[in-house]
């Protein structure tokens, strides 16, 4: 039977645990949008003394569209997650690149 030479995939990603990290901050920053969101909505329904009308809106479209950001970023790092975890057991690091000395230029 024959086997195959796997190709070596040089690790050039940002380690995982940086990864992980901006995962929790984005996940948080997600319920904090969101939590901007209901407070705008519940200002609408029973409006506290001195809260406008035109900044609950801007709470609930503010809030709402950062937790969609957010949310969307953390969907992008779990799948960027995933593919690290799946060939982490065929990559190699990277080496170092080597210094290269320019030639002296004589006139």
């Amino acid at each position: 039977m024959e086997t195959t030479d796997r190709l070596d995939v040089l690790d050039r990603r940002a380690p995982p645990t940086r990864n992980l990290l901006l995962l929790g901050l984005w996940m948080r920053s997600a319920w904090v949008g969101a939590a901007f969101a209901v407070v705008g909505v519940a200002s609408l329904i029973d409006p506290p003394e001195g809260v406008p009308f035109l900044t609950a809106v801007t709470w609930i479209v503010a809030g709402g569209t950062f937790a969609w950001l957010a949310w969307q970023r953390t969907a992008t790092l779990i799948d960027r997650i995933d593919a690290d975890e799946s060939t982490s057991s065929q990559r190699t690091e990277a080496p170092a690149m080597r210094r290269v000395e320019r030639a002296s230029v004589s006139s």
